[in-house]
């Protein structure tokens, strides 16, 4: 039977005078549902945990310096999204040494976006390519924040809203009348092979396509990062 021989002198020596290099990385709990890419980065001393069928696409970023980082069921990350700061980053003092930072589920993060420590992004919430939200700031479900808008730190958005512009744009979808679903609607059911939907608010039948939609993407991406072979974690 073989045995393992204790180091050598030398090799314990070499390896005591050695100090640690580089970053802390990030314990990271995902669901093994998820897709992770590989050039992923996971910094910090908090943890990361990934909510289940969650995709994360290459280049990815997170730091978790400040607090643990939750992202939730379903969610899309976009290539190059920092989530979190780093240590040498300027951000404003904060009242928490554990400052959370939240995505909930079927949230979807643009390319090139930033998400500060703190946040709060409620479900099914887009935020498209070159956004940035500051720290603290709560963003409502069913909201859509456009590309190259910044939410300001510890900002509000209602849910149900759009914000658009330079500055910070907000408009209300009205959701009063009932309509028929519409041919966009019917071709997404198509698309994600479900059944169209029954005569509803007219917001609830935009939205209801669109998660259909983001549904069928998520598996494409999946299939995309991982062509063959177990899911990465």
């Amino acid at each position: 039977m073989a045995t393992l021989k204790p180091p050598s002198a030398t090799h314990r020596s070499a390896s005591g005078s050695s100090t640690p290099t580089g970053p802390p990385k990030a314990p990271v709990k995902a669901d093994p549902s998820a897709t992770i890419a590989d050039q992923v980065v996971f910094q910090g001393t908090h943890p990361v945990t990934i909510g289940a069928n969650t995709i994360i696409h290459p280049r990815a970023r997170f730091y978790a310096y400040e607090g643990p980082i939750t992202i939730g069921e379903g969610c899309i990350i976009s290539e190059k999204t920092v989530i979190g700061a780093t240590p040498s980053s300027p951000s404003s003092p904060s009242t928490s040494t554990n400052t959370h930072t939240r995505l909930s589920y079927f949230v979807t993060i643009g390319p090139q976006s930033t998400i500060k420590p703190g946040v709060h992004i409620h479900s099914s919430t887009t935020v498209e390519a070159l956004v940035t939200i500051n720290q603290h700031a709560d963003i409502g479900s069913h909201t859509k924040i456009c590309s190259g808008c910044e939410i300001p730190e510890r900002g509000r958005v209602s849910e149900w809203t759009v914000v658009w512009g330079s500055g910070i744009g907000q408009r209300r979808r009205r959701t009063r009348e009932a309509k028929m679903p519409g041919s966009a609607v019917l071709v997404a059911a198509q698309v994600a092979q479900a059944t169209a939907p029954e005569p509803a608010p007219a917001g609830k039948v935009i939205e209801d396509a669109r998660l259909m939609v983001l549904q069928k993407e998520r598996e494409i991406l999946g299939r995309m990062l991982v062509p063959s072979g177990p899911k990465k974690k």
